[in-house]
């Protein structure tokens, strides 16, 4: 068995190494590198890093393209539609001196086909970012294809609530620790075209984040604001389903996830035949609901159906007790986090 492992992980570097060497490598600060996609082709380009900094990627075309970032193994990164001159996409990313990194170039959709050129180039220089008083809304104007650094430490575990308010422009924001690891991004989950990220911090962190505009020729004002919200005592521990707790119909209740890969148990009496019994998670948490009966088994699951990125399970049951089991939806990587938890029969 030790003899297959290492001969599986030597595979396993042998594939990546031939796979680096057939991307095609973008020299930092260089000529931009032109070239045409065809429909359905996906072009791959490698870029070392020369030292700690960021690296952006960029292309210009008259097509809707649309880049990947991956590390050495092919662990993908972030990618990007349209951060970059009207359809072109733009990555901007912190790298380590000395690691490679991958980028695939597609189109958006694929039937897209046409010419373009791809660049990349890279700043050393640590972010300038301005620190957000928690509790207190800044204004700020932001300028085509500016990004504005923003950084918040935290003194006590809690949630920090950051969010862009307005209607002047359709803003977009990233979440980065102290390290410049990009830990999540956000379109429009505030109200109407604004961004808003929450994460769940423990004391003594910073966290940075950048604001840009949804496309690089967005310009205009906008406000900002920071908030934090304390963990409330987990006097229920419902994480297993022997400690289910009890549904009441149109509350809604909190959920909490406080560890990585964490489960939430509820549980419902259905007492009459034939009932419709709706069950649906709201937030900015991508969540899944799994419902099963008495016996364990499993009945309905969902990762989609409610207002994005909710879940909702919509289930006619006969009498009976029935559990409910939230988790966040996450594509193998573990997070924390809060949704709210609403449950009606019809």
């Amino acid at each position: 068995m030790k003899r297959i492992c290492v001969f599986l992980a030597l595979a396993l570097l042998v594939s990546v190494c031939l796979f680096a060497q057939t991307a095609q490598e973008l020299r930092l600060g260089g000529v931009p590198v032109s070239g045409n996609l065809n429909s359905g082709s996906e072009i791959w380009y490698s870029v070392r890093a020369a030292s700690n900094g960021f690296l952006i990627i960029e292309t210009t075309s008259d097509m809707d393209t649309y880049l990947e970032a991956y590390d050495d193994r092919r662990n993908l990164i972030m990618e990007n539609d349209d951060g970059g001159e009207g359809l072109n996409a733009r990555i901007e990313m912190y790298v380590t001196a000395g690691r490679t990194y991958l980028f695939k170039l597609r189109g958006y959709s694929s039937h897209a086909t046409g010419p373009y050129r791809i660049w990349a180039s890279a700043d050393s220089d640590p972010p300038t970012a301005t620190e957000l008083r928690l509790g207190t809304e800044r204004q700020v104007y932001l300028s085509e294809g500016a990004r504005n650094w923003y950084s918040v430490r935290t003194t006590a575990p809690g949630y920090i609530v950051v969010e862009t308010f307005g209607h002047e422009i359709d803003t977009y924001m990233y979440l980065y620790d102290s390290q410049y690891n990009l830990l999540m991004q956000d379109d429009d989950g505030g109200s109407a075209l604004n961004a808003r990220i929450e994460i769940l911090a423990e004391p003594n962190q910073t966290f940075f984040f950048v604001v840009r505009g949804f496309n690089s020729s967005a310009s205009g004002p906008y406000g900002i604001l920071a908030n934090y919200e304390p963990i409330p005592p987990d006097t229920e521990r419902n994480t297993e389903r022997a400690r289910a707790v009890t549904l009441r119909l149109g509350e809604a209740l909190p959920v909490f996830f406080r560890a990585i890969n964490e489960s939430r148990w509820y549980r419902y009496e259905v007492t009459r035949q034939n009932t419709v019994f709706v069950v649906q998670t709201r937030g900015s948490l991508d969540t899944t609901l799994l419902l099963y009966d008495s016996w364990g088994s499993l009945i309905a699951e969902d990762s989609y159906s409610g207002d994005y990125p909710n879940s909702l399970i919509n289930q006619r049951l006969n009498p009976g007790t029935y559990f409910i089991e939230v988790r966040t939806y996450t594509n193998g990587a573990g997070v924390t986090g809060r949704c709210t938890l609403h449950a009606e029969i019809r």
